[in-house]
């Protein structure tokens, strides 16, 4: 290409079954130990990654620190916004701040360094808080919507199921929707 490309990717485009098949999202969820990953594909042609994705700690890492050595590595960029510390991105080793949002790492030596320390290194930002910064127009629009959107169907009719379809847990049990959480919360 001559130009930027984005991609967005769901996690059946770079997880495979380990016993063969089709990918299967509820199974994925609740067993995520019985995928791979191959997102190094992704790795091999990308410079730049976005990652937004929750991570479960029984999942497959996206790529390793020994994928991040192999000369086919692309990747000069990586904004961790889950901000996964040692999770599925090998370069989040430590959450970034808003005054200093970024720093480098180098896998060879799997170290953070001040920014721009060298060409060969990842260029990482792992903002923790990285939602709370959002634009006063963006709370503004927020607000509104919760009060149009939420407020309505939470103390009057709730015909379209917002409320029921957005409720995780009731009386302390996780509802059939969010039952993947809960291997998640006994580990805690």
């Amino acid at each position: 290409y001559d130009e930027p490309v984005y991609s967005q990717l769901s996690s059946s485009d770079y997880h495979e079954r380990k016993s063969g098949g089709h990918f299967n999202r509820e199974e994925f969820h609740k067993s995520p130990e019985k995928y791979s990953s191959f997102f190094t594909r992704y790795t091999q042609v990308a410079q730049i990654l976005l990652g937004g994705a929750y991570w479960n700690p029984a999942a497959p890492v996206l790529f390793t620190r020994e994928d991040m050595l192999d000369p086919e590595f692309k990747l000069k960029v990586i904004a961790d916004i889950t901000c996964d510390i040692n999770g599925s991105i090998p370069s989040t080793k430590r959450a970034s701040t808003i005054p200093d949002p970024i720093y480098d790492y180098n896998p060879i030596t799997d170290e953070v360094l001040p920014p721009f320390s060298s060409e060969n290194y990842v260029t990482s930002m792992a903002v923790d808080n990285l939602p709370c910064e959002l634009p006063r127009s963006a709370s503004e629009e927020f607000g509104r919507d919760l009060i149009d959107k939420i407020l309505k169907p939470l103390f009057d009719d709730d015909p379209e199921g917002i409320i029921e379809r957005g409720t995780i847990a009731d009386q302390g049990v996780f509802l059939e929707n969010f039952l993947y959480l809960q291997d998640f919360v006994k580990e805690l």
